[in-house]
């Protein structure tokens, strides 16, 4: 039996879940066994009618989210603060911005909280302050100011130039002149959100005990904003500009850049680190191969982090879910941090439009689609995190002015295209597509006045029409709503430690549709089932399932009578999950067969056995399969690796055994290797995961790389791809944003990466359940808002070109 690690948590009357055996060895943490809930505090509540929502309106709405089932809670930042970006500009740390209340408030908000068994988190923001923070007015004062040195600031080029070429995430350049001391102040952000200098001692000392400040008023960690900007490559060079353009992104010169770890561990030495709480960080930029590194167990400099590979994947294509890309990148997170680390799971959040109006489809299958994101992630090995509104499927607006979005970045880019003389109708159409503000939209509570939001005759930002028939009210008495979706769904979570602790295994790895994986303990086994897709799919399973073992689906009618059943038919959005207890006594009759079964096979002399040969393909396997292992990082024991290659060729010459031996008895039948039961008393957890993997080598299942597809990729690449079922290794953009590629490559790349209508439409049981080797796939590219538009322009020019098409067939 795996050792459990008890750790205490800060009110012993918040008790963990019951226990049951999980396959790893697990330090319990109470943010482990947690779901987040993200306030964007401006449009949560507002409690005293002006129309901005403030902390007096969390503290009224504490209640559904305690009846929600989350019990952690994320506030966005409160801090005293111009505004600029809806206070990530922060103008004093200690002080809390007039329009969401006072200190006092805050306090009450933290008591209230903690009285109801939850916790709550805050917002820190320490890549950069507002240009009103006193450090900031007396920084800009004189080159001569001791806190000088506080920001960056730098002298132009001759003839008037930036001091480089660097492009601000929010579009134009990230300089600002100051013509006071005639220098140059970076901001990577907004003009009014200048950059700290995190190589300045004085500075960080200042950052720390603004944190030890909050920390000992008691919350209980905080979500860190920004924090992989902080460290910027030495001597800001320009970037590379084949191009010639005049702002180059700037992302490989500030983010996640060589020597941050020093800083982070310094931070977290002084500050949260001292105490019982959850650390949380915005780590854009960090990959699955780093991300041990930063969040782990002992080590680590988070707890948890926030990653956006997976959200980034409506901007690749253009709107359309690459269900196999989504299971290449959570899976290769979920293997990454496995053994020593933890995921921050989320599909929304207040910088990112609504999912079911990305990813899914918020008018025929608004419902479903909701509920289906919320199960694939909600059950991975992770904190899950629910963004206000998400748990009532709010969906993305389209207000008809560019003065209807207060987001500084859709205003910035709307004046930059508009002064290329782009048309408002057309920038417009991106900004819907794309816009932040969609999901800053009020919550909407009832069918009252603004959603019930606001007593005020205008909000601070324009309610979603459709708040009418989509809002808490109304879904509370809906039994099979989508909200009553997600408090079964936390309960299923909170009610299984197998959801929390359990292993994570990807199956159905090559099927274009459905997103289906297992959590494993040493006493039960989940299969977590979802078509991720507007279309039905058909697939099957090595495990039979009965619905004896069905705990959860989001159809509304019952779920037919089904036995030891391993192929099903799938609606469009459908889900389910199933639990598989494992006893001792299924253990000992499924050895007795298959001991019976074997002394019916026929003898194979090991002369015939050893005149069995690899193929090529297997071969190679292999031979990746070494390699992989050999690369493998935090092996407890180099015997483990060796042990597990021997194993995987053994188990190869058993298949080309059993394959013969099938060709001379057709009534003997091979048995799969995921189908067996769980042996708890003799296959080590070690076993059991290198016997899955070793699954990779029956290359008889895998679908092979099409011929016709041009490729200039090594022949180790291509069996990389072969693994993948044909997902591509070559990403759409281009480094850090979109690249200049014409329609026809886009339609090459999309040959790639997704199976013929017809294979989504049918059943993929000729694939094997589990492929690791999506673990070894390539990343998709970092968060840019330029990508995401240059996408969405591709994405409207593609559907005006079909509209086109289709009237002219009409008028033929």
């Amino acid at each position: 039996m795996p050792d459990i690690i008890e750790t205490p948590t800060i009110d012993e009357s918040i008790k963990p879940i019951p226990n049951e055996t999980t396959s790893t060895q697990i330090r319990r943490q109470w943010w482990k066994e947690s779901v987040a809930y993200q306030i964007y505090p401006r449009s949560f509540q507002d409690s005293n009618g002006d129309g901005i929502g403030d902390i007096g309106g969390i503290i009224q709405r504490l209640d559904h989210i305690k009846d929600l089932g989350a019990d952690l809670i994320w506030i966005c930042p409160i801090y005293k603060s111009p505004n600029d970006d809806n206070g990530y500009d922060i103008s004093d740390y200690s002080q809390i911005m007039d329009v969401f209340g006072t200190m006092e408030d805050v306090e009450k908000l933290i008591k209230c909280v903690h009285e109801r068994k939850m916790r709550i988190i805050l917002d820190l923001v320490m890549n950069h302050t507002s240009d009103e923070h006193p450090w900031f007015i007396e920084s800009r004062s004189s080159r001569t100011n001791p806190k000088r040195d506080w920001y960056i600031w730098r002298d132009g080029k001759p003839g008037g130039h930036r001091p480089n070429n660097w492009e601000s995430i929010f579009n134009g350049s990230a300089w600002e002149y100051d013509k006071e001391t005639d220098q140059y102040y970076l901001h990577l952000f907004s003009r009014k959100m200048p950059d700290l200098n995190w190589e300045c001692a004085e500075l960080r000392q200042e950052l720390y005990n603004a944190t030890c400040w909050w920390l000992d008023r008691g919350i209980d960690g905080f979500r860190i904003d920004a924090v992989s900007h902080i460290k910027k490559k030495p001597g800001l060079p320009d970037l590379p500009n084949p191009k010639h353009l005049e702002f180059v992104s700037s992302f490989d010169y500030h983010m996640n850049v060589e020597g941050i770890e020093e800083h982070l561990h310094e931070f977290k030495k002084g500050t949260y680190g001292k105490y019982d709480v959850v650390s949380v960080g915005e780590a854009n930029g960090v990959g699955a191969d780093q991300a041990v590194e930063w969040v782990d167990e002992k080590q680590g400099l988070f707890n948890m982090i926030f990653q956006f590979e997976g959200t980034n994947l409506w901007e690749k294509t253009l709107g359309t879910l690459d269900v196999l890309a989504l299971k290449r990148i959570m899976t290769r997170w979920e293997k990454a941090l496995e053994k020593n680390g933890w995921n921050a799971l989320f599909i929304e959040n207040h910088d990112k439009p609504r999912i079911v109006s990305t990813w899914g489809n918020d008018k025929e299958y608004w419902r479903e689609c909701a509920t289906a994101f919320a199960t694939v992630y909600m059950l991975m090995m992770g904190t899950p995190f629910v963004y206000q509104g998400q748990e009532i499927g709010m969906t993305n607006v389209r207000f008809p002015s560019i003065n209807d979005y207060p987001d500084v970045a859709a205003k910035n880019f709307y004046n930059l295209e508009l002064a290329k003389g782009i048309d408002h109708n057309d920038i417009m159409q991106i900004i819907y597509i794309t816009g932040r503000d969609n999901a800053r939209t009020p919550m909407q509570w009832d069918d009252s006045l603004n959603a019930g939001f606001s007593t005020a005759q205008q909000s601070w930002i324009g309610i979603n029409p459709n708040y009418v028939r989509i809002n808490v009210a109304q879904q509370e008495k809906d039994e099979y709503s989508i909200l009553n979706f997600y408090k079964r769904l936390i309960r299923l979570r909170k009610e299984n430690d197998v959801f929390i602790y359990g292993i994570y295994d990807l199956i159905l790895s090559s099927h274009t549709q459905v997103y289906g994986y297992t959590r494993t303990s040493d006493t039960k086994r989940a299969y977590i089932l979802t078509n991720l897709t507007d279309r039905v799919a058909q697939f099957t399973l090595f495990q039979g399932l009965s619905s004896s073992q069905l705990v959860l689906s989001n159809l509304i009618e019952p779920v037919p009578e089904h036995t030891d059943e391993k192929s099903f038919k799938f609606h469009p959005y459908e889900i389910r999950v199933y639990i598989i207890e494992h006893k001792k006594k299924d253990q000992h009759h499924h050895h007795h067969r298959n001991s019976h079964e074997k002394k019916k096979s026929p003898i194979v002399s090991t002369e015939s056995t050893a005149a069995v040969s690899l193929t090529k393909r297997q071969k190679a396997a292999l031979e990746k399969l070494e390699q992989i292992s050999n690369k493998a990082r935090n092996q407890v024991d180099e015997n483990i690796i060796l042990k597990a290659t021997e194993d995987a060729k053994r188990k190869v010459l058993t298949t080309l055994k059993t394959k013969a031996v099938s060709e001379t008895s057709v009534n003997d039948q091979e048995i799969s290797a995921d189908s067996v039961v769980i042996d708890i008393e003799n296959e080590s957890i070690q076993k059991k995961r290198e016997r899955q993997r070793s699954l990779v080598l029956n290359l008889e299942h895998i679908t092979p790389i099409n011929p016709t597809t041009p490729s200039c990729h090594s022949s180790s690449e291509q069996l990389r791809r072969s693994f993948s079922a044909q997902v591509s290794t070559k990403p759409v953009l281009k480094g850090r944003h979109a690249d200049s590629s014409s329609d026809e490559e886009y339609e090459i790349e999309k040959r790639t990466t997704s199976t013929s209508e017809l294979d989504d439409e049918t059943s993929t049981s000729d694939g094997k359940d589990i492929d690791y080797a999506v673990l070894y796939d390539d990343t998709i590219e970092d968060f840019s808002y330029t990508s995401a538009r240059e996408q969405a322009k591709k994405r409207l020019l593609r559907n005006q070109q079909e509209i086109m098409l289709q009237q002219i067939k009409e008028q033929e």
